[in-house]
């Protein structure tokens, strides 16, 4: 059915539904589980930083931190996963993941304003470039 799935992350309400809705989808298949994060530019690492400190140079960027939590609850549901940080505004990276993984669906957050949910910028950008099926949740 799904053997590959990618969501995308962040610290919004709008990706924890979506990351809790690809949990379900592919513990139910079986298959691979691709996490996305998007790194904006500025985030960029400096060329004289040893690659051991990735992103920033005080060490782990939130980033990091956010994909590591992730892969640990993921792997903790048995779910074989794989964590993406990805140097691009999130909807190119989570288009670009997804072509790259040959993924069956990708599943991303609505955005939310006031409580009520709306289709943001995110959802669009993947839903326009996308090469697989697309849920909001």
């Amino acid at each position: 059915m799904f053997r590959n799935v990618v969501v995308g992350a962040s610290d919004s309400e709008g990706s924890e539904r979506a990351f809790r809705r690809a949990l379900d989808v592919i513990r139910a298949s079986g298959g691979t589980l691709h996490i996305v994060s998007a790194l904006p530019h500025k985030q960029q690492p400096p060329p004289y930083l040893p690659s051991e400190f990735r992103y920033t140079d005080a060490g782990a960027s939130g980033t990091d931190w956010l994909l590591h939590r992730l892969r640990h609850e993921a792997a903790g549901r048995d779910v074989e996963v794989e964590t993406h940080a990805v140097l691009a505004d999130p909807g190119t990276a989570i288009a670009r993941v997804a072509a790259a993984s040959h993924a069956d669906l990708v599943i991303v957050g609505s955005g939310s304003a006031h409580g009520h949910r709306r289709l943001g910028e995110v959802p669009k950008a993947v839903m326009d470039t996308a090469p697989c099926a697309v849920l909001v949740v």
